[in-house]
């Protein structure tokens, strides 16, 4: 990968909607050349897909959480109910599963408290694997 292909993708990282003939412009390429080097990446994985980012407060979900949490098992099988459950979540839009202190960390997107309190009953106090969790409140999005 050259120079030319990493500002390709730094472009795309920011608008992924740009037609070819402009992205090509943009890093001074012939658009059929853009168009191979960008068919390479997807095929190199490079590029796994193109999505689109929503605005949460669009859809009024204002109240953004980190979740950590702590489980109580970590055998394939609890774990994996407890990942089945939080990929079908609305409100979570991450999820990672890390080394340290705790074992997942969420971060989930909510309407107000009573979504997160509904969210908590559901998926953390009722689950026997969750031994305990820890919720920080986002108060300001510094960078995304």
């Amino acid at each position: 990968m050259d120079k030319i292909d990493q500002n390709i993708l730094t472009i795309l990282q920011q608008d992924a909607s740009l037609t070819n003939a402009a992205l090509a412009e943009r890093v001074n390429l012939a658009p059929s050349s853009c168009l191979r080097r960008v068919q390479k990446l997807k095929q190199q994985g490079i590029i796994k897909k193109t999505v689109a980012v929503i605005d949460e407060k669009t859809l009024g979900r204002n109240l953004h959480a980190i979740v950590e949490i702590d489980l109580a098992r970590h055998g394939h099988q609890a774990y994996s109910a407890f990942q089945e459950r939080v990929k079908h979540e609305i409100a979570v839009t991450k999820a990672f599963s890390i080394s340290g202190e705790s074992d997942v960390i969420l971060n989930i997107s909510l309407k107000d408290m009573e979504e997160y309190q509904a969210f908590c009953d559901r998926v953390l106090n009722h689950d026997d694997n969750v031994l305990r969790f820890r919720t920080n409140f986002v108060m300001r999005v510094i960078k995304e």
